[in-house]
């Protein structure tokens, strides 16, 4: 919230409401789950994309990330820890691998910076410029692992 309001950007009361909600969920965060709750707990109809601009505004802020390869969202660790007290540079924690549970759904965000740092400039070098700085790997959590043996 700090963030934001350093930026000059306007946090309604539907994006405090979607926070509220992404903020007590783990995992891959997804449009749908986070509409069903707002429509479980509203007296009025709540249309999609109310949640997906909802969703979009925090990823533009940097509290998610949009990861197009599981199709959601997943909070940003840094913000987990209440990042605004000690991360003033935004770029350091969006160059990150994520890696994502195939049956439970946990997350796990890593970060590479000095790593990605040497591969933009690579991509940089031949005329690239990244854009989606995320990998995605998905596979069995450890958690997981120890269920089926």
């Amino acid at each position: 919230m700090a963030q934001c309001a350093r930026q000059g950007v306007t946090v309604t009361q539907l994006r405090t409401q979607v926070l509220d909600i992404v903020l007590n969920m783990s995992g891959v965060i997804k449009a749908y789950q986070v509409l069903a709750y707002m429509q479980q707990h509203s007296n009025s109809t709540v249309a999609p994309p109310t949640a997906y601009r909802a969703l979009d505004f925090w990823a533009e802020q940097g509290v998610l990330h949009k990861i197009p390869a599981v199709n959601g969202y997943i909070l940003c660790r840094h913000v987990q820890h209440e990042c605004d007290s000690h991360c003033q540079d935004n770029t350091v924690h969006h160059s990150d691998f994520v890696l994502v549970c195939n049956q439970c759904g946990a997350v796990d965000e890593q970060s590479l910076s000095s790593e990605w740092a040497a591969l933009r400039q690579r991509a940089a070098d031949n005329g690239f410029m990244l854009n989606d700085e995320h990998i995605v790997l998905t596979g069995i959590c450890t958690h997981c692992q120890r269920k089926v043996t």
